[in-house]
This record gives structure tokens, C-alpha cells and sequence, in this order.
């Protein structure tokens, strides 16, 4: 993993002229190696694109977990950072003087059609130079908006969102949870946390509107398909991330991915 600092981060923006505004749109291929990008924003809206491999992207409201054939919506002005693990994927680029997205306000997943994954990697071929200058792309820029826009309306993925906290004892805890989630355990966040089981139970919900069970089931998940994505065998991610029972790992994993484990890890690979 190539972990970047806010100067590289910011580099690689101003590169690819992702810090900039103008023009209609553009793509820009991602890298395929394991990298994390610092805290930044742009004046751009964002929708990246997975086909294979997994990305988290940590926003003002929590995690996000970008699994294949899924696309995340980053609406220009939002600070945010992206770790990207053998990601075969685009991420599309709009000026917000041409698309407007008032009802599009927070960074959200959702599924990709077949026609929306062509047409995010047909972007490929303009620049962000040329977006301006030819009526067929402001067409086609324009369509490709407002079928994600529709998508992103209808079909939303909450499930793929870790809330975050502000409480500071909460926050120090959820870190902790966060580095080993498979074998985070309540006693040990109650620790971190520095707080009675009643009070952080009755703090954690009314932060995140999760149970800390819930939360800290699909933070474990998250990990999974960050490890199956890598190739690591299902029973090893189960042990991993804290499952005893295998079936139950397979129940859980395939209740907020979709699909079973064997089958995401097989999807990977032939993606």
C-alpha cells in the first residue's frame, strides 16, 4: 500500500487537472496498484467506478465500501480520502456550472447499470480539454449525469456506509475497533472508550443509528471484501474477521454484498 501525504495527494490532482473546474467532463483511469489517498477535495463532482478490486472512501459521514460493479458519487466541495486496493476502475469528472445535483448532496454507493458501466468508460477517450468543444461529448456527458443521477436515486446502498461519530471517546474507540476489526471485542472498546456499557450503548446509537453489534458486524465485512478482493481464501478472511462458523460468515457476507464470499473472490479475478 502507497499511503500519500496531503502535498503528494495534492500533486496528483493538480497533474491531472482534477483541481480545476471547466469543461463538461472527462475520465481518468485509476491506478491498479494498492494506494491511499490523503485528505482532499475538488471543485468536480465525482462518480468512480469498481469493476474489480475494492476502494473505501472516508467522507464527513462515515466510511463508504465501493465493492465491484458498484460506483460512488462524490459531489464536488466534499472533503474526503480514498484507499484503493487493485482497483479496475474509472472515476468521471463533472464541472457543477453545467450539472446540478441539489438533491445529490452526500457521498452515496449504488449499482451500476450495464449501459452506465460503458458509457463511465467511454469517457476515457476526451480530455478535460476537449470537453467543451464538441457537442457530442456535452451530449453524452450530459446522459451519462442524468442515468447515474436516476440510479443514485433510486437504488441508493446505505448498507455500504459506516457512520462516523463525534463524541471524542467514541471516536477514539471506533479507531481502535477500526485496525483489527475481526477481533475487536466490547470489553475492549468499552476500555477505549472510557465509558459504562449503558452509556456507550445509548451514546453509540444516537450517534450513528446503528447498534455497536451492527456497526462493528459490517465494519468486519468491509474487511472481508478488502481481503477476498486481494485473494485471500474465504476461510481464511472468515478466521480473519471473526467468524467461527464459516456458514455464518457466508450468511452475513452475502446479506450485504449480494453475492457469497466464493463467488465475490471468483468475480474479482474474472472481472
Amino acid at each position: 500500500m502507497q499511503n500519500l501525504t496531503a502535498n503528494q495527494t495534492q500533486s496528483i490532482l493538480i497533474e491531472n487537472r482534477i483541481d480545476t473546474s471547466g469543461g463538461f467532463g472527462f475520465g481518468f483511469r485509476n491506478p491498479s496498484t494498492a494506494v491511499f489517498y490523503d485528505w482532499h477535495e475538488h471543485p468536480r463532482h465525482q462518480i468512480t467506478y469498481s469493476r474489480r478490486g475494492t476502494t473505501q472512501i472516508e467522507g464527513p459521514e462515515g466510511r463508504h465500501l465501493l465493492p465491484a460493479s458498484h460506483a460512488i458519487w462524490i459531489p464536488a466541495g466534499t472533503r474526503h480520502r480514498t484507499m484503493m486496493r487493485n482497483l479496475d476502475g474509472v472515476s468521471v469528472y463533472f464541472d457543477p456550472a453545467h450539472f446540478s445535483a441539489e438533491t445529490l448532496e452526500r457521498i452515496q454507493t449504488f449499482p451500476v447499470t450495464a449501459v452506465i458501466k460503458e458509457m463511465l468508460f467511454h469517457t476515457l477517450r476526451w480530455s478535460d480539454k476537449s470537453a467543451e468543444k464538441m457537442p457530442v461529448e456535452q451530449t453524452f456527458f450530459q446522459a451519462l449525469f442524468l442515468l447515474c443521477q436516476e440510479q443514485m436515486k433510486q437504488k441508493a446502498a446505505e448498507t455500504f456506509t459506516l457512520p462516523r461519530v463525534t463524541h471524542p471517546s467514541l471516536v477514539r474507540a471506533m479507531d481502535s475497533a477500526l485496525v483489527d476489526p475481526g477481533h475487536a471485542s466490547l470489553t475492549q472498546t468499552l476500555h477505549q472508550a472510557g465509558m459504562s456499557e449503558r452509556s456507550f450503548r445509548r451514546h453509540f446509537l444516537n450517534e450513528t443509528g446503528m447498534t455497536w453489534q451492527a456497526w462493528i458486524t459490517q465494519a468486519r465485512l468491509f474487511h472481508a471484501a478488502t481481503l477476498l478482493a486481494e485473494g485471500q481464501r474465504v476461510t481464511d478472511v472468515s478466521a480473519e474477521v471473526g467468524y467461527a462458523s464459516l456458514s455464518a460468515f457466508a450468511k452475513a457476507f452475502t446479506h450485504l454484498l449480494g453475492q457469497s464470499p466464493v463467488r465475490f473472490r471468483k468475480s474479482q479475478e474474472s472481472n
